[in-house]
Order: structure tokens, then sequence, then C-alpha cells
């Protein structure tokens, strides 16, 4: 009988702290459908430059024009990346449509997660596009018209990205978003 009421049979150690805030993670903001849609248009094209370099490279007789070929020549084209091909050896175009290929599958990921990276790729993606189109449309006279769709879509990507839509969600979601400390 000599216990104290405020004695219990539990072991202090498994008892809760009973001043301890709850942890609660701050919600992230959504994703914008726009950049959903502009990650899954960046893995699509990305997997396009692949198939495009892919048959290029399986050789045909007498020559490329009759067979798979021709199926990756008109997706460089309308992608309006034919306009480099004048101006690079043949050898550094197919390495630079490969590396075009592996940077628009890394954008489609990174659009998906979120990265502030994958924005200023997405940027630099749409650079490269709207010059390149510009300069198939000068220098392909016979194909220029190809280049138009390439040219309308990578100026529209890059109007999206700059929106302060995409712009808040690429550099301002994880604002606050830093060690949760629970106060």
């Amino acid at each position: 009988m000599g216990q104290s009421p405020n004695f219990s049979s539990h072991k202090a150690s498994m008892s809760l702290p009973v001043l301890a805030k709850p942890v609660v993670a701050k919600p992230t903001p959504p994703r914008p459908n726009g950049i959903t849609f502009l990650g899954g248009i960046a893995l699509l094209a990305g997997i396009m430059l692949l198939i495009a370099v892919t048959s290029l490279a399986i050789p045909a007789y007498p020559n490329w024009a009759y067979g798979p070929g021709l199926i990756g020549a008109w997706i460089i084209l309308c992608f309006g990346y034919a306009g480099f091909g004048g101006f690079l050896p043949t050898m550094l175009g197919v390495t630079m449509i490969v590396m075009l290929a592996i940077l628009y599958l890394a954008a489609g990921i990174g659009f998906f997660s979120g990265r502030r990276w994958a924005w200023t790729l997405g940027i630099t993606l749409a650079l490269v596009g709207v010059a390149s189109s510009i300069l198939q449309t000068i220098t392909w006279a016979q194909y220029d018209f190809f280049a138009t769709p390439g040219l309308v879509v990578t100026l529209l990507i890059l109007v999206y990205l700059t929106t302060p839509l995409a712009r808040n969600f690429f550099f301002k979601r994880r604002a606050g978003q830093g060690p949760i400390t629970g106060d």
C-alpha cells in the first residue's frame, strides 16, 4: 500500500512526451496540367528522335532514301533539326541528335518531378528548336514548310515555360520545405 497514485506499471521510456508537437509536412502545390503535358511531349520527342537515329543507321539498298532511313529523315525534318545538318558532318549530326534525344528524355523526367534544372533544360531545348527551325527555313528552301510546326511548338513551349504558373511550380514549390522542425 505504500505506492503513490501517480506511479503506473509502465516504464517511463515507453510513454510519449506530452509537450511534443506533431510533425506535419507542408503540402506541395499540385503539378500544373501544362507541365504534365510538356513532360509527356518531351519524353515522346526523345523516343522519336531515338527512333529517327536508329532508322537512319539501318542500312538500305541502294541508299537511305528507299529504306527505313526515310522515317528518320521525316522525323528530323518535322522537328526542324535538319537546319543544322548542312553545317555538321554526318557523324557529328547523328551524335547531336542522340544527345538531343537524351536531353529530351531527361527534361521529361525533370518536368514530372518538378526539378529546377528541368525548367532551364526545357528553355534551352526550346531555344535550340527555334534556332534550328529558323535555320532550316533559311537553308532548306524546298522543305521550309516542314520547319513551321517545330517552330510553332517550340515557341509555344518557350512562352508557356516563362509564364508565372510554370515558373512558380519549378522555383517556388520548395520554398519553405526545408528540414521539418515541427515549429
